[in-house]
């Protein structure tokens, strides 16, 4: 039985890969795996999430580490990942660094066969994403989806991004993200929220107060809009804390800001609600 699972996994990688390592052989039946930088990438839960818009969001962790890959469908077929593209895959490590193929250069692909047995999910991806402003780099090569159920979000940290809310307007249109990603990141909470093509950024310290603030493009209270990959940062801005719960990991607020050219965009109408 081994045997032939190992053959599934590694028949799975050879579909866009043309090999299978050996450290990609495993017993493990669902899975999402892959080499990361490298090293041996492994999810101990799993779960496919069909959401309300018709996308799916596949996510797989373990201890230290999330995967998301958030889709346009679940049909089989080959998701375009990168700036611009309305996939997405989004690493996490240690709920502190947040890596997305919108980022930068970010490319790759994520390809799903047809579901067996119906209600699983099945394919192979590969990916290279980067931290907000290009800070650094991550790759997923010969990565593996088997046999994935459908279920429920798996909650990251105090809550995480399944429990998270996140609502905008750009220029006047409506900015309703698929992914958020809310982190503490070393005293500064980070809240990063990406509809697949664009992300709003949002920094703070995690001693944050009910209070407004301004925001800016540099200093402890700052907004970025991520557009075709890169970071424009805020020339002016209100944040609004409404509620602030430390003992729950938990911010609740408001905020709105305009960044610099060539663009000028008008981010309106800002609320969240993150767990981090």
């Amino acid at each position: 039985m081994r045997l032939i699972k190992q053959f599934l996994l590694c028949s799975l990688a050879l579909i866009a890969f043309t090999a299978c390592e050996d450290n990609l052989e495993d017993d493990n039946i669902p899975a999402i795996q892959a080499v990361r930088n490298g090293e041996f990438f492994k999810s101990t839960q799993m779960t496919a999430v069909a959401n309300t818009d018709g996308t799916v969001t596949i996510t797989g962790v373990n201890r230290l580490e999330r995967l998301e890959l958030n889709l346009e469908s679940a049909t089989a077929g080959t998701y375009p990942l990168g700036s611009g593209a309305p996939n997405e895959a989004v690493y996490t490590f240690n709920d502190t660094d947040v890596y997305s193929t919108n980022n930068s250069t970010g490319t790759g692909q994520v390809v799903l066969s047809a579901g067996t047995p119906a209600g699983t999910l099945t394919g192979t991806f590969s990916f290279v994403s980067y931290l907000p402003m290009n800070a650094d780099s991550l790759y997923m090569r010969k990565g593996v989806i088997f046999q994935v159920p459908f279920g429920n979000p798996i909650g990251s940290g105090g809550g995480g991004s399944s429990l998270s809310s996140f609502a905008a307007q750009v220029d006047g249109t409506a900015f309703t993200p698929s992914v958020i990603s809310p982190v503490n990141a070393s005293g500064i909470i980070v809240v990063n929220a990406s509809n697949g093509a664009n992300s709003i950024v949002l920094n703070f310290p995690d001693t944050i107060v009910p209070g407004t603030y301004a925001l800016a493009g540099s200093g402890m209270y700052t907004a970025n809009y991520i557009s075709g990959g890169s970071a424009v940062p805020a020339v002016s801005g209100t944040l609004i804390i409404t509620a602030a719960d430390p003992a729950a990991n938990s911010v609740t607020g408001t905020f709105s800001f305009m960044t610099g050219p060539p663009n000028n965009f008008d981010i309106t109408n800002g609320a969240f609600t993150i767990f981090y």
